[in-house]
């Protein structure tokens, strides 16, 4: 069964994302995205097994997000992935020995491939991933071209032992398009790592079919505009009882 990760992109100490409700709830939506603790805790409740944070703050010493997020892990009991913009060993490896179940890095295997094998031989694989943010065979850091290939990546992380790469393309990225399967299965069966897709499930039944690709190696989807939508079948029902 594919693993369902709602992903919480947090800026200045607030969710980016507001779930979608009509004019008479969305104070109560608002008031949730203000409050990334509760939101995940929302989440949690709605029988999420893991969630994806987007540290969009990262570079910033003075953003709130990093207490956050470490609150956030004492107040859920699942795990949680971060994907950061910070480069700063410091806070990478105090997030993992905070409780943080994976830190996820872009472009440091290629900036600094010596730190990221130091990395994943203290940590190990299970906890050190990658994500690779593409437009085609082009390297996205962060939304901006890289000057990278998808490919070089990928080389780079099997020579070090890399076992788990986030996986997303522009095509499909925060526009609710389903994901690309061919390209998909292409990397998967080029990487031969196991894979998350990021975003490209728009609704149940691009899920359904994304579950035909496990053999693959493809095993969990990282979901956000789609799952804020409410664009799957169970999610009228939590609306409904939220708003009770």
């Amino acid at each position: 069964m594919i693993l369902v990760i709602p992903s919480l992109d947090i800026k200045n100490g607030k969710v980016v994302q507001r779930i979608k409700s009509s004019d008479k709830f969305e104070f109560y939506y608002k008031e949730l995205s203000e409050k990334p603790i509760d939101l995940c805790m929302l989440w949690r409740s709605e029988n999420a097994k893991t969630l994806h944070i987007n540290d969009l703050d990262g570079t910033n010493p003075d953003s709130p997000n990093k207490q956050i997020i470490l609150d956030i892990i004492q107040c859920i009991d699942i795990p949680v992935i971060l994907s950061s913009r910070s480069n700063s060993i410091d806070d990478l490896v105090e997030y993992l020995e905070k409780g943080i179940f994976r830190v996820s890095l872009s472009q440091m295997p290629i900036t600094d491939p010596d730190i990221t094998k130091k990395l994943l031989k203290e940590f190990g694989a299970s906890r050190i991933t990658f994500h690779a943010i593409a437009d085609n065979d082009e390297l996205l850091f962060w939304g901006k071209e890289s000057g990278h290939k998808l490919s070089e990546l990928i080389e780079i992380l099997q020579n070090i032992g890399a076992k788990r790469l986030i996986y997303g393309d522009k095509e499909w990225i925060g526009n609710n398009q389903p994901v690309n399967f061919e390209k998909l299965k292409n990397i998967a069966q080029i990487s031969k790592m196991n894979i998350s897709l990021f975003c490209g499930v728009p609704n149940y039944i691009t899920l359904k079919k994304l579950s035909e690709y496990e053999k693959f190696g493809i095993d969990s989807v990282i979901i956000s505009k789609s799952l804020y939508e409410n664009n799957f079948p169970c999610q009228e029902i939590w609306r409904k009882a939220e708003t009770l």
